[in-house]
């Protein structure tokens, strides 16, 4: 399913949701990034957990080489998950998400193609994912997803090595995805939907970036 269709029912906000210039357009991901996520849960039932680096699409692939039955025994729509998928529409925010959040920060990228990244993220949710120690303002950054030029970027503020389940950073990332979202029309039936912008944790330890990868 495209996402443009999800997006039906909070165009009319998205329209008039203008985002912020961007603050961060000399940056590329090189000023930031250490590396891709490592990725950190169960596989096999009743096997160890492995960890496993890359982008959440890569790793994924990763998860189904080694188990092709992981979607029904451990992935977000088996009997054994304890997560539950955000649709991408305004509904009630769970408790990792929070209000501090700006659209001033990035460039823009497709909705659509960090739509398809926050899919991939909620399809590894049973594991964990994690971000180097940094410090604010100079966080270590890692890449979760990168689709089309359009990433989703997990960043440590803290000096400890930051470990959090992955449906958390999709749940971050459909927040900034929501709430930052500008569409242009390009006539007739077709319009584009761009986003970027920056989401911190309650206790400002980490934050989540959607940016250029």
């Amino acid at each position: 399913m495209k996402l443009s269709s999800i997006f039906t029912c909070v165009l009319a906000g998205a329209i008039t949701s203008a985002a912020f210039p961007a603050e961060d357009a000399g940056r590329t991901i090189t000023d930031f990034v250490t590396s891709t996520i490592t990725w950190t849960g169960q596989v096999i039932p009743g096997d160890a957990a492995v960890s496993i680096t890359g982008t959440a699409e890569e790793i994924y692939k990763q998860i189904i080489g080694m188990n092709p039955n992981y979607d029904k025994e451990l992935g977000l729509n088996s009997s054994n998950s304890t997560v539950k998928r955000r649709a991408l529409e305004l509904i009630e925010k769970r408790a990792p998400t929070s209000n501090d959040w700006t659209c001033a920060y990035g460039n823009d990228v497709n909705a659509e193609s960090i739509g398809a990244g926050v899919r991939y993220l909620y399809s590894i949710a049973n594991g964990d994912c994690s971000a180097p120690p940094g410090k604010p303002g100079a966080g270590g950054c890692t890449l979760s997803s990168c689709n089309s030029g359009a990433g989703i970027f997990l960043c440590n503020d803290s000096s400890n090595t930051l470990h959090t389940a992955c449906f958390i950073v999709a749940d971050n990332a459909v927040e900034v995805l929501i709430n930052c979202q500008r569409s242009t029309y390009n006539g007739g039936n077709s319009w584009t939907t761009n986003t970027h912008g920056q989401i911190f944790s309650t206790d400002r330890s980490w934050n989540v970036i959607l940016n250029r990868c």
